[in-house]
């Protein structure tokens, strides 16, 4: 209950954070002509485009260049391997780095989106709220959930995609536990937005259904390719990212040249793109030209994000996808008169998503509430699934958020578990602390409690743990048998606030068998209870 209601603190702020990110997209390029709309950058003079990249990205420089976060500490990906492996702590200072460095990327038309950024900040304050409380770390990776699904909530008025995204991409699990909180946040976030900007779609959407099941193949075929593409997009970006030991300065000025030159020629291919998508929906572009926008929009984005650009790549994703699915429905039109386009632009911005993302389930969620037209589910189905086999499985990729090296699925899976739970939730409190030079009255009144564990407090501060029932088996207990070190085990401490796995790791780094569980609530216990490897690997068998 309590996680509950912090999650709506969380989907509160992480909607406030996307509507920010609107309102300073929707009121900037005013600034340079009247009447442009929001990311209406082909309607910018030919010099501005050009300037506006350049100064952008040498604005970027000087913010990191004082700021000082490294490449690799920003977005989505960041904050995955904070929720697997750091116990979730997310510091405000990159915060302030992705919120300002986002901001100047978007109003200067680089090619990105603003979903990755939101995803950072929201799930920041889930982690900063839930460290301020002194909550456990399993809590904790709870809060920065919330705060992911909040900001997919808010970014596309989806709030069930944003649920399933936080599962399958943040914390890469469906644990029952969560799945309150995160919706209680999902749909606070919604609701923000909502008040804010109203209950009007991210896109134009009014797509029917398949004209005939013969479309169907033709749509299993269309998942072969934005699975193709997908890959693509994932290699080109990992080329660029090769380049990250070059000074970052000169990364970004050579992005922002990069975005200006192609902007001058190709504008449609700054910023996020989605009024370039709301075209293609509506079946306004022409074939050469949507097929000469995907080529470009595709590697400069990857480009762009893998040398350092501080924005994200869901909606670049998209864009993709739909750009992709407008080529792929225009051919099929030749075929089959009676189908509509905006249908397989839809299908495409679905495939792409959960491919490059490898978050099949919410792709298709995503698509449900953006169309609101259950009619699509199956097609959807279809072309998400095969898209993400072809990525997935038969070119043997990654998600887009997941570059680095990892162990093995099993490894994963055994990790993930432990991460649901606190130590709390399997420590032995049966114990007694005792000096080893204890004199034999006091040792005869702590034998008459019956504890199971003798905790050895040293001189030194260290501790050992000692077995009643092996003083037992020498005879009569006295103060000399705890001086036997051959009968202690060394104790390792471990902070209360811990996951199972953290304290599993702990242990195997340290190479000891058992820990002792400590707080720092002054009114309670310095020692609260005892754990060890044995107990954790045995709760995850059972």
């Amino acid at each position: 209950m309590r996680l509950a209601g912090l999650g709506i603190f969380v989907g509160i702020f992480a909607g406030l954070i996307v509507t920010l990110f609107r309102f300073i997209l929707e009121s900037s390029l005013p600034f340079f002509a009247d009447g442009i709309s929001a990311e209406n950058f082909e309607a910018l003079h030919p010099g501005v485009r050009f300037i506006l990249p350049i100064t952008g990205c040498l604005l970027i420089a000087l913010l990191f260049q004082w700021l000082k976060p490294k490449r690799e500490e920003l977005g989505v990906t960041y904050v995955i391997n904070k929720v697997q492996n750091f116990r979730g702590h997310l510091p405000v200072r990159h915060a302030v780095s992705q919120f300002i460095g986002a901001s100047l990327a978007l109003l200067s038309g680089g090619s990105c989106g603003r979903e990755g950024p939101a995803i950072h900040l929201g799930a920041t304050s889930g982690s900063v709220l839930g460290y301020w409380l002194n909550l456990p770390h399993n809590s904790i990776r709870t809060l920065i959930a919330c705060g992911a699904a909040a900001a997919i909530s808010a970014s596309f008025n989806t709030p069930i995609a944003g649920v399933i995204f936080a599962m399958e991409v943040i914390m890469m699990e469906y644990a029952i536990s969560s799945f309150v909180p995160v919706i209680i946040s999902s749909v606070s976030a919604a609701v923000v937005t909502q008040i804010l900007f109203g209950n009007d779609p991210v896109f134009d959407i009014s797509v029917t259904q398949t004209s005939s099941l013969w479309e169907i193949p033709y749509i299993a075929l269309m998942g072969i390719v934005i699975g193709l593409l997908a890959f693509v997009f994932v290699r080109v970006y990992r080329f660029a990212s090769g380049f990250n030991r070059i000074d970052q300065r000169i990364r970004l000025l050579g992005i922002g040249l990069l975005t200006a030159c192609t902007g001058w020629f190709i504008p449609q291919v700054m910023g996020m793109g989605y009024d370039t998508l709301n075209l293609a929906l509506q079946s306004s572009l022409a074939l050469n030209f949507l097929g000469l926008l995907l080529i470009t929009k595709l590697l400069l984005t990857a480009v762009s994000l893998g040398l350092g650009l501080p924005g994200g790549i869901i909606g670049p994703v998209l864009m993709l996808g739909g750009i992709a699915g407008a080529i792929l429905g225009a051919l099929v039109g030749q075929f089959f008169p009676g189908s509509d386009p905006a249908f397989y632009v839809l299908l495409g911005m679905g495939a792409m998503m959960g491919a490059t993302l490898q978050a099949p389930l919410a792709a298709l969620m995503a698509l449900l509430e953006l169309s609101n037209n259950p009619n699509i589910i199956l097609p959807a189905m279809i072309i998400i699934v095969i898209a993400t086999l072809t990525y997935s499985e038969v070119l043997k990729s990654k998600s887009v958020f997941l570059q680095q090296d990892e162990s093995g699925t099993g490894s994963r899976d055994f990790s993930r578990f432990l991460n649901r739970y606190g130590v709390s939730s399997l420590v032995k409190q049966n114990f007694a602390v005792i000096n080893p030079d204890i004199n034999i009255m006091e040792l005869d009144a702590i034998m008459q409690a019956d504890p199971y564990w003798l905790i050895l407090e040293h001189a030194d501060n260290t501790k050992s743990l000692i077995r009643k029932s092996e003083l037992e088996n020498l005879g009569d207990i006295s103060p000399d048998l705890l001086q036997n070190e051959s009968r202690q085990e060394d104790l390792l401490a471990i902070p209360d606030k811990a996951t199972l796995n953290e304290a599993l790791q702990l242990l195997q780094e340290a190479e000891l068998k058992y820990g002792y569980i400590y707080t720092h609530n002054r009114s309670a216990s310095p020692i609260t209870g005892i754990i060890s490897i044995d107990d954790i690997i045995a709760f995850y068998r059972d």
